[in-house]
């Protein structure tokens, strides 16, 4: 039963929106259109932007993706030289005669 009412009412506040200022009936009518052709994928939301828009996009995955593959080499490299390095043979008695 709420909803009926709730419906009616928002019909009512729709109605007088679009009797008193009709150019604002149409913007939140093309609105209306953009978000639900985003919704199912389609229309003028859908579009991915101009090419400038992948060209930066294109950039910063490149820069992440050194800034990752830096900072790995990094741990590796550090990891590595806190190993403790295995001390020299000694020479034995008999090399030494």
């Amino acid at each position: 039963m709420e909803h009926e009412s709730e419906g009616r009412i928002l019909a009512q506040i729709e109605r007088g929106l679009t009797s008193e200022d009709p150019d604002l009936a149409a913007r939140l009518s093309t609105l209306s259109e953009q978000v639900s052709g985003a919704a199912s994928g389609a229309g003028p939301a859908a579009d991915p932007g101009p090419p400038e828009r992948h060209w930066r996009r294109r950039a910063t995955i490149i820069l992440v993706v050194i800034a990752l593959v830096g900072l790995v080499l990094t741990v590796v490299l550090n990891a590595s030289s806190y190993e403790t390095p295995t001390p020299p043979s000694t020479p034995t008695s008999a090399a030494a005669r």
